[in-house]
């Protein structure tokens, strides 16, 4: 996977997002991963998330990239995602 990686593109912080077509009302969920850096800066939006009734709320025990340190919690947890 280390071969893979690239830097995030500057553009993704740069642009502005426009929704249109009015309020959103597919469902949102927040998945926390709980092994935070010691600056965590997720977690303001968890807490946002996990307080908001209009978000589906969930953690992992993982890194920022659950994909690489917990794999086999993150795809129950994304199924159980999708199947709700």
């Amino acid at each position: 996977m280390t071969a893979r990686r690239v830097d995030m593109p500057i553009k993704c912080f740069e642009m502005k997002l426009r929704l249109q077509g009015g309020r959103l009302t597919l469902p949102r969920s927040y998945v926390y991963a709980t092994r935070a850096s010691p600056v965590d800066a997720f977690g303001p939006f968890a807490a946002r998330a996990k307080n908001d009734p209009g978000w589906r709320y969930n953690e992992i025990d993982a890194s920022h990239s659950p994909h690489v340190t917990a794999p086999d919690m993150l795809m129950p947890l994304l199924e159980k995602i999708v199947s709700n």
